[in-house]
């Protein structure tokens, strides 16, 4: 039970407490993963389902332990692998044009935050290791 409180931590922090830009960012990017129910017949969507769920557990194990700190991109590294099993299926994706669109638009989205990540994941390794946000 821990987990989903702290899942919903997480997203609350996010969705709640966060400066308006950083807030609209990270609508964005949950919105446009979740983008994957739409396409859950396909494989690659059910991939980034899946891939998001247990980045989700990452980050909420992580979150129980030290709390809102710059390291929570880590649960993002999962994303690698997954785009790279992506990459491989271009052809069957490209005769879908609508999938291509949104696979061409989460790894767009994706990459993005990954940088922010990868940008915080060195705030961290450096000393910013304080929560920076608290639920309560």
């Amino acid at each position: 039970m821990d987990f989903v409180t702290n899942a919903l931590k997480i997203f609350g922090i996010v969705f709640l407490r966060f400066r308006p830009v950083p807030r609209i960012w990270n609508i964005w990017l949950v919105g446009v993963n979740l983008m994957c129910l739409y396409f859950i017949g396909h494989i690659e969507a059910q991939v980034v389902l899946l891939t998001t769920l247990v980045s989700v557990i990452v980050q909420a194990m992580i979150y129980g332990r030290i709390g809102f700190t710059r390291v929570l991109g880590i649960g993002h590294l999962l994303w690698i692998p997954m785009f790279v099993w992506i990459a491989t299926r271009a052809g069957s994706i490209a005769i879908h044009p609508d999938l291509q669109t949104w696979i061409i638009l989460l790894a767009i989205t994706n990459a993005v935050s990954f940088a922010i990540d990868l940008t915080d994941i060195a705030r961290f390794a450096k000393g910013e290791r304080a929560p920076h946000y608290r639920w309560s």
